[in-house]
Parts: C-alpha cells; sequence; structure tokens
C-alpha cells in the first residue's frame, strides 16, 4: 500500500514543489513507484517536471477532483525520470467554485486515489500554499504530512497554524499525522539561519529529519529546464541532500 505523503505549508516560498518534485525523484531513482499530484492552479509542479499546463489535449486533477468515481488512473501521465505524474492547469481555479456545493467535497481525492494505492509506493501531493478545498482534499487524502519549512524567522509562526489545520482535518483523517519536517534553504554560513534551524529542531526534536535542503543555484534552475535535480545536476548540493532526504524518508518502508 501506497504511503500517501502530503507535502504542505500554508507559508508559500518555504521550496514545497521543489521538494515534492525532488524527493519523488530521488525515492524513483531508491527504485519505489511514485506518483506526484499537483494539485495546485498555479500548476508549479507540472511546469517543473517539463510538462504544458495550458495543453488542453491532457486529463488533470481538474477532471479528478469532478469525476472522482472514475479514478485517477485516466489522468496519470508517464515521464522519463521514473516519475508518475498528475498534471494541474489553471482551470482549477474555476473547480474550487464547482465543487463547493458538492457533498463530501472534502474527501474527492482520497476517493479518486483509492485504486491506485497498491500501484505506488509513494503517492506525493502537491497542495497549494493556502488553506482551500484544494489543500483540504491533499490533508483528507494523505495519511503523512512532510512540512518544508524555511529557517527564516517567521517560519515557527507558519508551522503553528498548520499543525492547527492538521489537527482539524484529523476529524475529517483520523488516520493523518505528520511525518516530518525538513529545513530547507539553509545556508550555515549564517548565524541567523544556523539558531532558527537548532530552534526548530529544540522544538520538534525527532520530527526534523537530520538532512537538510541547502540554498542552491543549481535547485533554483532546474524547474527553468523541466527537469527534477538530479537530472539537471546529479552532482549538486541539492541533489545529493535530496537524495539523501529519500533515504531517511523511505528508511524502514519494505522492498
Amino acid at each position: 500500500m501506497a504511503r500517501i505523503i502530503s507535502v504542505a505549508n500554508q507559508k508559500g516560498g518555504v521550496g514545497k514543489t521543489t521538494t515534492c518534485i525532488n524527493l519523488g525523484a530521488a525515492l524513483a531513482a531508491r527504485g519505489r513507484r511514485v506518483l506526484l499530484v499537483d494539485t495546485d492552479p498555479q500548476s508549479n509542479l507540472t511546469i517543473g517536471l517539463g510538462l504544458n499546463p495550458y495543453d488542453e489535449q491532457q486529463a488533470t486533477t481538474y477532471e479528478v477532483l469532478l469525476n472522482p468515481e472514475r479514478g485517477a488512473s485516466f489522468a496519470i501521465q508517464q515521464t522519463a525520470y521514473g516519475l508518475d505524474v498528475i498534471p494541474a492547469t489553471i482551470e482549477m481555479a474555476a473547480a474550487e467554485m464547482e465543487l463547493a456545493g458538492r457533498i463530501g467535497r472534502e474527501s474527492l481525492l482520497r476517493e479518486a486515489l483509492q485504486p491506485c494505492v497498491s500501484t505506488y509506493d509513494y503517492i506525493l501531493l502537491d497542495p497549494p500554499p493556502s488553506l482551500g478545498l484544494f489543500t483540504l482534499n491533499a490533508l483528507v487524502a494523505a495519511n503523512e504530512v512532510l512540512i518544508p519549512l524555511q529557517v527564516q524567522i517567521y517560519a515557527l509562526r507558519g508551522l503553528a497554524q498548520l499543525q492547527q489545520t492538521i489537527t482539524l482535518v484529523q476529524k475529517l483523517n483520523p488516520a493523518l499525522r505528520i511525518g516530518g519536517v525538513v529545513c530547507t534553504m539553509v545556508d550555515r554560513r549564517n548565524n541567523l539561519s544556523t539558531a532558527v534551524e537548532q530552534d526548530i529542531r529544540g522544538r520538534f526534536g525527532d520530527m526534523v529529519y537530520q538532512t537538510v535542503i541547502p540554498q542552491n543555484i543549481r535547485l533554483a534552475e532546474a524547474p527553468g529546464s523541466g527537469l527534477p535535480i538530479l537530472q539537471y545536476d546529479a552532482t549538486s548540493a541539492g541533489a545529493l541532500a535530496y537524495t539523501a532526504l529519500a533515504e531517511e524518508v523511505d528508511h524502514g518502508t519494505k522492498a
């Protein structure tokens, strides 16, 4: 059965989509079967994998949410990186209004993904950085939340808000738990960055992964080429970090 992980943070710009793409690619490189699901109308994950969010021929998360009884398989696309993906488009913004009056609207993605859970080892969900219907669907569908946390002064405030959200969602999805926190955009030459990282580790202990994701120009460049960092520059600090994070996340998972 797949581990369904929502890579979530209500604060934007923390490396959420970067983590979803590159953790997924690193898990695939370890031989795991991985599906990425873009549930953000901004379509950054879709673009970061080299797909065109304006391609009207492709099925997307929009159709999956509107037709959950069909399952999600019809919208899955294969990539050249050992990853499968359900892309998103800007039209998802309209879907939020269409689904507003739907009974059970917060569980549509969970219903659609059920036929896929035996096909994959990991299903990684990339919701928007907000608490709307798409984020709610991603949290209800998941059994874990992986929280990318930028090491800056406002990070802990955002994390507290996300913890409150998870507590609320657990009424709909009691199995949901925080799988881990990963520190992103870390610059250990910066005293403030180091101090905030130490504060995060002091507050959350073993919940925080040992691996940190550094500030790395190659990580910033990779989405422009539509490539995960392992394909863009496998020797970069960013690629090595996500390889190490994948090993931590995958630890204990049966071969």
